[in-house]
């Protein structure tokens, strides 16, 4: 009798482990037959395209792990190459809204072409997550245009509280490129806060393809004795001002916006050197531990592709997601108007590294860490919710 009960016992507890498992079990998604088109609009081309292939590479990894809404409905894809150039994006906006009838649109630009059509946005009432853009102005006076990232007011203060705290430097240069949007709020940020809280900027310089002598600009600014050069800037000017600086002999810290590391180690791969050691704002760390989605995600990109990841790429895995989520929190996934109150009200969504939410202004919340860039790999050295 024990050895009937045993085996009893045994067959029922093997049903309900298998009844458990069924339950946990997610039944696959059948197509409805029916196509969502998003448009993607950034630079796949040109000097910065590294922006646009990359978070283009995020958003494929996204759909390759989910490439149907709940309904069924199967997303379509309609990309658009800019250039970075704002008359561009304006151009195949236009043509991704009126002529491919896209529900929303993922922007991989930098802050410009995001300015450039956040009034169209609205005129068309259609959504767009601007999934790099990081210009406070972005998300003003539109209802239809969201950030991913946090702003450059949020990255400008961070940034000079750190360097004034905690590396306790109280003496601090800029080179900003005041023809790049990007560059010029997020350097005038930093200076705005690093002067309210007691330090000292000891020169501010303008850095253009005119004003392109980097060893005579840095020789001025030594004079002055900076224990730091903040770097708002993006690879084409970063990679000679650090090359002249390193030509001179001079090695005071290094802070570069966030984006930077992301553009070297994807673009000029030969260069990564000059940067060791060099600190970054960013969103993404080697050393702080993914979330499952985040595990999830970076096994099916290296799956997918034989780049390296970086920021750029885990954005665009996020900007889908978040997308997609939006969508499928409405009846109707066409509907752009219920799709952009959804984006809007994105609350402590999974990312890579950390919950997401995006604000009724359109704003989006999330962890912003700073990083030192070594030995090829960035390092969180703090984080700040």
């Amino acid at each position: 009798m024990k050895v009937r009960a045993i085996k009893i016992l045994t067959i029922l507890l093997l049903l309900t482990i298998t009844t458990i498992g069924c339950q946990e079990k997610k039944p696959p998604i059948s197509p409805s037959g029916r196509v969502v088109k998003i448009g993607v609009i950034g630079p796949m081309s040109g000097p910065q395209k590294a922006l646009g292939r990359d978070a283009l590479m995020g958003i494929q990894t996204s759909l390759h792990l989910n490439p149907y809404l709940k309904n069924g409905d199967k997303i379509q894809l309609i990309i658009k190459d800019d250039q970075n150039k704002s008359e561009i994006t304006v151009k195949e906006f236009k043509d991704l809204v009126q002529k491919q009838k896209v529900s929303a649109l993922l922007l991989l630009s930098s802050s410009s072409p995001c300015l450039a059509i956040k009034a169209m946005a609205d005129t068309f009432k259609t959504p767009v997550l601007a999934v790099l853009g990081t210009h406070p102005k972005i998300t003003e006076k539109t209802k239809f245009v969201s950030q991913l990232c946090f702003d450059n007011i949020f990255q400008g203060k961070v940034a000079a509280l750190f360097v004034y705290d905690e590396l306790l430097i109280d003496k601090a240069a800029v080179l900003a490129n005041p023809n790049s949007y990007y560059s010029s709020s997020l350097g005038d940020e930093f200076v705005k806060q690093f002067m309210r809280i007691g330090g000292d900027i000891t020169d501010i310089k303008s850095v253009t393809e005119e004003n392109n002598d980097f060893r005579a600009i840095l020789k001025k600014i030594r004079e002055h004795k900076p224990e730091l050069i903040y770097l708002p800037v993006d690879a084409r000017y970063a990679i000679p001002i650090m090359k002249a600086m390193r030509g001179m002999g001079w090695y005071p810290e290094c802070m570069a916006g966030e984006g930077l590391i992301s553009e070297i180690v994807s673009q000029y791969e030969d260069d990564i050197h000059l940067f060791d050691g060099t600190l970054a704002v960013g969103f993404f760390s080697n050393s702080i531990p993914l979330t499952p989605r985040g595990k999830k995600a970076i096994r099916t990109f290296r799956k997918l592709f034989s780049q390296r990841g970086n920021s750029f790429v885990a954005l665009g895995v996020e900007g889908m997601d978040i997308l997609r989520n939006a969508m499928n929190r409405c009846d109707k996934p066409q509907d752009k108007i219920c799709v952009n109150e959804k984006l809007r009200s994105t609350k402590n969504f999974e990312g890579l590294m950390g919950k997401i939410s995006i604000q009724l202004n359109g704003k989006a919340s999330r962890p912003l860490i700073v990083n030192r860039f070594k030995n090829g790999k960035i390092y969180g050295v703090v984080r700040v919710y």
